[in-house]
């Protein structure tokens, strides 16, 4: 039962001493305590925040507080109250139950009175209120203030992140109609294997073995879907298919991937200051880790300017690098490229630009949800250059069933003999519906 049923249901029952201590509301009470416990206590209360383990220790001290201070509400236990102060003063107040519960993938606070969550891939609006917008935008400024950042009428929105990696988006009128937006996007236990994506349903036992051909042979590849899909899990799962003595360098904006190879550089962006200085962005770090000698660059996720440096590295001798694009299908994926690299304004013809894609992007990767929230691998398509012209050939499609049944001469004419030898039988194998 969360804190705010217990709170309806379950009144504290007085004694005749208890009677006599200070009657007050449960703000009042929070407010005491924090201040209490922070003029004492702070560096413990900043590792709770960070690590859960440690709250059972402010626990200890919220309560011993609350008995030495005869500090009581009306209808919550002693215990609950504790609870609660914690809550407050290490966790996210009233949403930080879902923290706790692993099939909560996000959490979205409309304003006091909407608080709706994802779990298991489908979107349910939860009981939990917030006492007014003010304690929306406290919490608000608890978590970005952490992360060195504001959000006040000057910068009524912003991005950030929760010390288990959680992204956090929130957004305070005037820009919001609706009161204080705050969404949490939390990450799930990362899958790092093929079979654990068979056995949950995500791609089909030919598909995984025909992916894993094609990180073998080290060709580019780039997951594409659109949001909530598991296009970074599954980019997880392909870069864990790495030879475990190359060098990979992984570049993200929050760090998500996790990879079980020997020699992995992370390497995460930057925002600015509040002063608006020290931005550092993916494409600040892509040129930089071109000079790190890396055998893999993996890109989190392509949004901006940084598209067309990857498409140059994918041209100028860096084979195996991946990455993740919005997209609605292949086809869309090839456009989304191109206009992502036209943003860096590098002055490159566009039927020039469409060729480096073609020579650069090997393999394309769509993923959808399906209604009732299961993420599965729909799509896969091979990419190439025809007479100067960007070409797609679909290898696997799990609806329409129209695919090609070889590999295409405008494909295996990009690359090397043995390559184009192994991925023949893999394209065989797929269509034959082969499968270990």
């Amino acid at each position: 039962m969360s804190l705010i049923k217990k709170l309806e249901s379950a009144p504290y029952r007085t004694t005749g001493n208890v009677k006599a201590a200070r009657e007050r509301s449960l703000e009042d009470v929070i407010e005491t305590v924090r201040e209490r416990i922070l003029e004492s206590h702070a560096d413990l209360v900043m590792e709770a925040r960070v690590t859960r383990s440690k709250r059972n220790e402010v626990l200890a001290l919220v309560s011993e507080v609350i008995v030495s201070g005869d500090l009581y509400v009306s209808r919550l236990t002693r215990k609950d109250l504790a609870e609660r102060i914690v809550q407050e003063l290490c966790g996210l107040g009233p949403i930080d139950e879902f923290l706790d519960d692993p099939g909560v993938t996000e959490i979205m606070v409309n304003g006091p009175n909407d608080v709706y969550i994802e779990r298991d891939g489908v979107i349910q609006k939860t009981p939990v209120r917030f006492a007014g917008e003010q304690h929306v935008l406290e919490l608000i400024n608890r978590i970005v203030g952490s992360a060195g950042r504001r959000v006040d009428k000057s910068s009524p929105y912003v991005d950030a992140r929760l010390p288990d990696g959680s992204r956090v988006n929130a957004v305070i009128p005037p820009l919001s109609l609706s009161g204080p937006v705050l969404t949490i996007r939390r990450f799930p236990r990362r899958y790092s294997t093929l079979d654990e994506l068979v056995s949950l349903g995500t791609v089909e036992p030919r598909v995984a073995e025909f992916l894993k051909t094609c990180v073998e042979t080290r060709l580019d590849i780039v997951v594409s879907g659109g949001s909530g899909t598991g296009k970074t899990t599954t980019l997880n799962v392909l870069a864990n298919l790495s030879e475990k003595s190359e060098r990979v360098i992984v570049i993200e904006d929050s760090s998500e991937l996790r990879l079980s190879l020997d020699h992995v550089i992370y390497l995460q962006t930057r925002p600015e200051s509040v002063e608006g200085k020290g931005r550092v962005t993916v494409r600040d770090l892509l040129r930089n880790a071109l000079r790190m000698r890396p055998d893999r660059i993996i890109i989190g996720e392509c949004r901006g300017a940084e598209t067309f440096d990857l498409i140059s590295a994918m041209n100028t001798g860096h084979e195996g690098c991946m990455s993740t694009v919005h997209a609605n299908s292949t086809r869309d994926c090839l456009s989304r490229l191109t206009a992502m690299s036209l943003m860096a304004q590098e002055s490159v013809p566009l039927n020039v630009l469409e060729s480096w894609i073609g020579s650069a992007v090997d393999v394309i990767v769509q993923q959808a949800r399906a209604s009732g929230g299961a993420r599965r691998i729909v799509e896969v398509s091979l990419v190439g250059v025809s007479d100067g012209t960007l070409r797609l050939a679909t290898v696997y499609d799990s609806e329409n069933r129209r695919f090609c049944k070889e590999l295409p001469a405008f494909f295996s004419g990009k690359v090397r003999k043995e390559v184009a030898e192994r991925l023949e039988e893999a394209v065989n194998a797929l269509v034959r519906g082969d499968a270990p």
